[in-house]
């Protein structure tokens, strides 16, 4: 059985924490793990293998924190992507979104026929975990009989903001909790909402799934054929193989092939229409963190209702949400409010009114670039060689903080709009200017000048960390012109 791990994601709803480049699975929001790493813990204690699915973009970010909850005996690479040793995972990239039925079908088409595909959203907080994993062994038997399986959670009220899946007929042995599926539907108005729940036969759409993959690919060939021909000619001209600057499977999908599939939803595309699905109705806890009033339902909090952190200090106040990375606040008189701070970008709102988020975002991206990159990219941004922070920009700079791995190094570059000084506070670098290379140690220096070819690497065993002071009349991350470089951006 493989766990197949759904990571994409654009992250609106949970700005300024979430961005484009660092969507809601990458973020601890409960916990010192990523939801995304609990997801891989959760099922690596069922499933004999991994498959992640997510944006090229993203990739080293989803590699970086799965090396750090990587179950025991998972280094080895794999030869094939149709090997069955377990322990084993797979990345799969997509070059750009093309909703989650494509997503199913490639990853589908990367294992045998016969294996039990377990699909799991990579941002859900999940409780339970022996009644989940029981769970997941009863959808395991089901798909196993030729079942398309949706996992359907129990509904605690009457939620408008999660579509419900009504059930239909027991299936025989199963028990009364798995029964065919009599409709899908979208998300309820309150009344309808709670004449769901009064009924007993509607359970919340997890988007979490288990069937062998020949069933779900035959399903998708049958009820959405251009989506499943399209994928296959996709897959079938993809590259993939043992990274070079890992060793870990990755199968890359070209972006031609990948514009080529119809965007549609699996639900959409299969599970409406198919007349094998299943649903087991579930009483694991559930939680799509799909909005700060979502968080706030979950995290500790003290007597008075507000989140509990070191970073805060809270006079006459109640019930609210606040998340701080170092910056301290204090909030005098402040009651059922969200006060969201990051480095670049601090969000003030009302509870209760967090699904408006997305507007913000939307706002944003109608503005200057500077305003267009706080929903692109945070503070923070993840690279394959290490990480980049910006510490301050204005007109005419930028300053940066550049973490460098051991034994990584950036691409061989030049700027047309910018000169470059370097710093070193940490490690020690190698830097090529042009034609020279030299080592430089702490609190050494040196200077780029505009159109210079240029790379840093960190041949040490420490990480290296340099303060980047650019200056220029454009400082955008599009004014790199790469000549040579050790991830083929």
């Amino acid at each position: 059985m493989i766990n197949v791990i759904l990571c994409g994601g654009s992250g609106t709803r949970l700005w300024p924490l979430s961005r484009q480049l660092f969507p809601k699975q990458f973020c601890p929001l409960v916990g010192e793990r990523s939801l995304y790493q609990e997801t891989i813990s959760r099922n690596a204690a069922i499933c004999g293998r991994t498959m992640v699915v997510t944006n090229a973009d993203n990739f080293y970010m989803a590699l970086e924190q799965y090396e750090q909850v990587a179950p025991q005996g998972s280094t080895k690479p794999l030869q094939s992507t149709q090997d069955a040793n377990s322990g084993e995972v797979i990345f799969l990239l997509e070059p750009c979104p093309r909703n989650t039925a494509p997503a199913i079908a490639l990853a589908c088409l990367g294992v045998d026929s016969e294996e039990v595909v377990i699909v799991s959203p990579s941002d859900h907080l999940i409780s339970d975990t022996e009644i989940y994993l029981n769970t997941i062994r009863t959808a395991q038997a089901l798909a196993e009989k030729g079942f398309l399986v949706t996992f359907g959670i129990r509904p605690t009220y009457p939620e408008t903001g999660y579509g419900y899946i009504e059930s239909g007929d027991r299936i025989d042995s199963f028990g009364d909790d798995c029964r065919t599926v009599k409709a899908f539907h979208e998300k309820p108005d309150e009344p309808r909402a709670i004449k769901y729940l009064e009924s007993g036969m509607f359970s919340w759409n997890s988007g979490m799934f288990a069937f062998k993959a020949g069933v779900f690919l035959a399903e998708l060939k049958k009820y959405s054929p251009e989506i499943y021909e399209e994928s296959v000619r996709a897959y079938n001209e993809r590259t993939s193989g043992g990274d070079a600057q890992t060793g870990r499977t990755v199968i890359r999908i070209g972006r031609d092939e990948m514009m080529r599939i119809p965007s549609k939803s699996v639900d959409y595309a299969v599970m409406e229409k198919s007349a094998s699905v299943a649903v087991i109705s579930s009483s694991f806890g559930w939680n799509d963190l799909g909005s700060f009033d979502a968080l706030y339902d979950v995290v500790p909090k003290d007597a008075n209702g507000n989140t509990i952190s070191a970073h805060t200090v809270t006079i006459d106040s109640r019930n609210n949400l606040i998340v701080s990375g170092k910056r301290k606040i204090a909030t005098v008189g402040l009651s059922d409010s969200i006060v969201i701070d990051t480095p670049d970008a601090l969000l003030v709102a009302k509870r209760g009114a967090s699904q408006d988020v997305k507007k913000v975002v939307e706002s944003l991206q109608k503005g200057d670039d500077r305003d267009q990159g706080l929903t692109t990219l945070p503070s923070k941004v993840a690279r394959p060689w290490g990480y980049y922070t910006v510490l301050e920009e204005g007109e005419g700079y930028k300053i940066k903080r550049i973490d460098v791995k051991p034994g990584r190094r950036l691409s061989l570059q030049k700027h047309m709009h910018r000169s470059e000084h370097w710093v070193v506070v940490s490690g020690t670098a190698t830097i090529t200017v042009d034609a020279e290379t030299r080592v430089v140690r702490i609190n050494e220096s040196t200077y780029i000048p505009i159109g210079a070819e240029h790379r840093l690497q960190n041949e040490g065993v420490i990480d290296l960390i340099i303060i980047e002071t650019q200056v220029g009349q454009y400082l955008g991350e599009d004014d790199i012109i790469r000549i040579e470089d050790d991830y083929a951006r």
